[in-house]
C-alpha cells in the first residue's frame, strides 16, 4: 500500500501543548544539525555509546546493536544474536562489548573486531541500563522488573538463583501495598561469571560511574541517587561465596552451585546511609521529580541527574549536597559530559525534540547557553569527546492513508528505512 509521510502532524500538536524553554544565553557558535545518517533498520530503540579512540558509535536497536563508523557515516558492522538490545558498555582494552538482553535476561559479550557474540551471562528480569566499572572490571546490570518476594530474608544476605528471581518478577494483581523492590546483576567481566545478587528498594533507572569505585543509579519513584561503593561489594560478594563454598558438600547437586550470594538490602532505610558507606541514598528535593537520566562528572566529582519535570540537577557526588538546578526540555532520557570542553547535553525527546546545551565553568558554576530543536522522539545521546559532536537517534512517522476509516482514527507508523543518526555540532 502506498504510504504517504506527515512529519508535521503530531509535532505541531505536541508543540501546542509544551514549548522548548528558551536560551538564556547563545554561545558565539551555535549548534546545530549537521549532519544525517539513514542507518535503516527496524525496531525501537534506546542507549547510545560512542568509542572515541575507534570512531564507533554503538546504538541499541531492537534485536541488533548498530555500529556506525562516525568518519563516514555507514555501518561498520552490526551485532545479532539478540532479543532486545538496551545499553552498551565498553572495556578499556578495546576487545570486547557488553549489551543488555532484556527479553533473554542477559548480559551478551560481542567481539569488537567481528562483532560477533562471544558469552552470554544470566542476569536478573529485564537488564536495561548496565555500567562497567573499571577499577574492579565489574559490571553492574539494572534490571528493570520489579522483585516482589525476596530470596533472602529480610535484612540478611543469602543466596539465590537467578531463575526464582525471575519467576519472582511482578505480575498483575499483586497486592499494591507490597513496596516496590529491583534488583542488580553483579559480573565479573575477567571470568564472565555472575558474582551475585543486590536487592535494592523502589524503581531503578539508568547507571552511571565516577572511573574511581563508585556507581551512580537513580531510584525513580523515590526521587533518589543511590551510590554503591564497588570494591567494597565485590568483597562482600566474595565473602559470601567463600562460605557457600567451605559448606557445601562435595554431593551438591548442579541446582545448588547455580545458587547466587544475595546482598538484600532492599529494607535500607529512606535515606539512611548503610554500614560501612557501601551504600549511600542521595535527596534530589523538590527540584527533581522522577530522575530520568544521569551523567557523572569523575573529575569534579558532580553530578548531572535529568528530571522528568523538565529540570537537571547537579548534585555533590561525595556528599549528596545540592549543586545547581537548570532548565532543560520534555521527556529527557540521556544526559551526555563532554569534560575536555565542560558541556553537558540534555536529549529531550518530547514536543518537537531539543537539546538543551548546558556551559560547566570551573566547578560550579552552571548556565543554559542553547535549546537547538532537533526532531520528536530523539531523546537518547552520546558525545564524542574527541570531536566534540553530539549523536542523537529517531526515525520518521507516517501514516497509511489508505487504512479504512477516517482521519481520526488513522494511526502513526515508523516509515521504512527513515531510522537515523542526527549529528550535532559547531
Amino acid at each position: 500500500m502506498k504510504r504517504f509521510l506527515a512529519l508535521c502532524l503530531l509535532g505541531c500538536a505536541a508543540l501546542q501543548a509544551q514549548q522548548v524553554p528558551g536560551a538564556t544565553e547563545l554561545p558565539g557558535s551555535p549548534f546545530f544539525i549537521k549532519k544525517t545518517w539513514f542507518i535503516g533498520g527496524v525496531g525501537n530503540w534506546d542507549y547510545l555509546t560512542m568509542d572515541p579512540a575507534a570512531g564507533r558509535l554503538y546504538v541499541a536497536h531492537g534485536s541488533v546493536v548498530q555500529v556506525v563508523d562516525v568518519e563516514s557515516g555507514v555501518l561498520a558492522g552490526v551485532v545479532s544474536g539478540l532479543r532486545l538490545a538496551h545499553d552498551i558498555a565498553l572495556d578499556e582494552s578495546g576487545e570486547f562489548g557488553y549489551v543488555s538482553d532484556g527479553l533473554a535476561n542477559q548480559v551478551k559479550v560481542f567481539d569488537r573486531r567481528t562483532f560477533k557474540v562471544v558469552a552470554g551471562i544470566p542476569t536478573g528480569p529485564g537488564p536495561r541500563a548496565i555500567v562497567l566499572e573499571p577499577q574492579t572490571r565489574l559490571l553492574f546490570a539494572v534490571c528493570t522488573a520489579p522483585v516482589l518476594q525476596n530470596p533472602a530474608q529480610p535484612g540478611n544476605q543469602g543466596r539465590t538463583n537467578l531463575n526464582a528471581a525471575g519467576r519472582s518478577a511482578a505480575r498483575s494483581g499483586t497486592a499494591a501495598s507490597e513496596e516496590i523492590k529491583s534488583s542488580i546483576t553483579v559480573i565479573d567481566t575477567a571470568t564472565r561469571q555472575t558474582m551475585g545478587v543486590i536487592l535494592m528498594p523502589g524503581t531503578l533507572g539508568f547507571a552511571g560511574t565516577d572511573g574511581h569505585g563508585q556507581v551512580f543509579i537513580n531510584v525513580v519513584n523515590r526521587n533518589q541517587i543511590a551510590r554503591l561503593d564497588a570494591q567494597s561489594i565485590r568483597a562482600l560478594l566474595g565473602k559470601l561465596a567463600g562460605s557457600a563454598a567451605a559448606a557445601r558438600q562435595p554431593a551438591s547437586s548442579a541446582k545448588e552451585n547455580d545458587a547466587l550470594p544475595v546482598l538484600d538490602w532492599s529494607h535500607e532505610s529512606r535515606p539512611a546511609n548503610s554500614a560501612q558507606d557501601r551504600l549511600r541514598f542521595f535527596a534530589l528535593g523538590p527540584e527533581c521529580l522522577e530522575p530520568s537520566a544521569l551523567a557523572v562528572d569523575g573529575g569534579h566529582q558532580r553530578l548531572f541527574v535529568a528530571c522528568n519535570n523538565m529540570k537537571m540537577n547537579v548534585l555533590n557526588a561525595d556528599t549528596g549536597e545540592f549543586v545547581a538546578s537548570l532548565s532543560t526540555g520534555p521527556g529527557a532520557e540521556a544526559i551526555g559530559y563532554d569534560p575536555g570542553r565542560g558541556l553537558i547535553y540534555s536529549a529531550n525527546g518530547e514536543a518537537i525534540g531539543s537539546l538543551t546545551v548546558i556551559r560547566q565553568d570551573v566547578t560550579d558554576s552552571y548556565a543554559v547557553i542553547q535549546n537547538l530543536p532537533t526532531r520528536q522522539r530523539a531523546r537518547t545521546l552520546a558525545v564524542n569527546v574527541a570531536t566534540g559532536e553530539v549523536y542523537l537517534v529517531t526515525d520518521l512517522l507516517g501514516m497509511n492513508l489508505a487504512q479504512p476509516g477516517g482521519i481520526g482514527t488513522l494511526r502513526t507508523t515508523p516509515v521504512s528505512g527513515s531510522f537515523q543518526v542526527l549529528v550535532v555540532g559547531h
